[in-house]
């Protein structure tokens, strides 16, 4: 099973404002409204980037509220706009953890998409500044959330076996950080990874209780795109035990619970889910159905790929620009010396040759006159 649930980091800080009260309270509230309506939390997040004496923090808040709300609506186009965004503030940012947060979801919107170098590279930078930092921040929620995105790189790019060693350490950290309620959604998301890796190695019985248990703890925060997915899990152990009535029950539920999310990847499994188990229980009619609705979703998420592709490679061309600019203004930093260096040498060379010069000619006239004083 290719599929994957997109994480949804949650962050919270608050600097001293006039606002601090109204935005901590619109950000708790776009928070909560991730699993179950993006579309409200997106708005929430453009909200606050509206209000007039809204604090930097804040506003990276903001701006990662309104990423990862189109991230789980699978737009990365605009999700990587908002995060190329929250980036640019960085030089400006002196808290490690937004810094840790914002290259995570960097890594997030390269291992989305498969280009896993950039991936690779922005969680690397996450875990050196976490493991440098001397300021107090939250290493576990932060580690967790970045394991478990190492774990989906290496689970698309190497193997199961080794993506389950990472998904382990991403619980491990969670649920020492469970003082946050809302890590629950990400331990849910971690465990139905889990158990897509089991079903990829044929362990059905792992399978069914990593499901089982990703939807407990999506319920907990009444999170219906969480358990939508735990029940697509579910429901693909079902059909893959022949209980093919059981799988449509589950899938059916499934579509139910995501239908306000619009997480154009969970409703194509459904769809695909849904006409296979119809053909197999010789549903034409519903077949045909939901096999029109999986063609019409697949060809959004491609045109939206395709879309995101080019707004990466501008990503990448604009990255490699300002490398280029920096080899330069490094290299004429070393240049210039050396070249002003060397401009001294000469003009000291030549003074100190025009001196030998004057000293010669001044000795060859002495020595002229004394010959001149010898003959007479």
């Amino acid at each position: 099973m290719k599929l994957i649930a997109g994480f949804l980091l949650i962050v919270g800080f608050f600097s001293p404002c006039l606002a601090q009260t109204e935005i901590k309270e619109l950000l708790k509230k776009g928070n909560q409204s991730l699993y179950e309506n993006p579309d409200e939390a997106i708005a929430i997040g453009e909200k606050i980037l509206l209000i007039s004496n809204v604090s930097l923090e804040n506003k990276v808040d903001a701006l990662l509220l309104i990423t990862t709300g189109y991230s789980s609506k699978r737009n990365y186009v605009k999700s990587l706009s908002y995060a190329v965004q929250a980036s640019q503030l960085l030089p400006k940012i002196e808290n490690d953890e937004f810094k840790i947060i914002i290259y995570s979801r960097l890594g997030v919107q390269y291992q989305q998409l498969k280009i896993y170098d950039k991936a690779h590279s922005y969680l690397d930078k996450a875990i050196q500044i976490a493991n440098i930092s001397q300021q107090k921040i939250n290493r576990d929620k932060l580690l967790g959330f970045n394991y478990g995105i190492r774990g989906l790189v290496y689970k698309e790019q190497m193997s199961c076996e080794l993506a389950q060693n990472y998904f382990n350490k991403s619980l491990f950290h969670y649920k020492k950080a469970l003082g946050e309620s809302i890590m629950n959604a990400n331990i849910s998301v971690i465990i139905y990874n889990k158990g897509n890796c089991f079903i990829a190695l044929n362990q059905i019985d792992s399978a069914k209780i990593c499901f089982e248990n990703s939807y407990r703890y999506a319920d907990k925060i009444k999170g219906n795109s969480l358990k939508a997915f735990a029940h697509k899990g579910l429901a693909e152990v079902n059909a893959l035990e022949g209980n093919y009535k059981k799988a449509l029950e589950l899938l059916l539920d499934a579509q139910e619970m995501s239908k306000d999310v619009g997480d154009l990847v969970l409703n194509q499994s459904i769809y695909k889910g849904l006409a296979d188990n119809y053909f197999v229980l010789n549903n034409v009619e519903q077949n045909k159905f939901y096999l029109n609705k999986l063609a019409a979703i697949t060809a959004n998420i491609k045109s939206n790929e395709s879309k995101t592709i080019n707004q990466f490679v501008l990503q990448i061309e604009n990255d490699k620009m300002k490398e280029v600019r920096q080899i330069k203004l490094h290299a004429l930093y070393v240049i210039l010396p050396l070249i002003l260096c060397i401009i001294l040498m000469i003009v000291i060379l030549y003074l100190q040759n025009s001196k030998y010069l004057k000293r010669q000619n001044s000795l060859k006239i002495e020595r002229e006159n004394l010959e001149k004083t010898a003959f007479k």
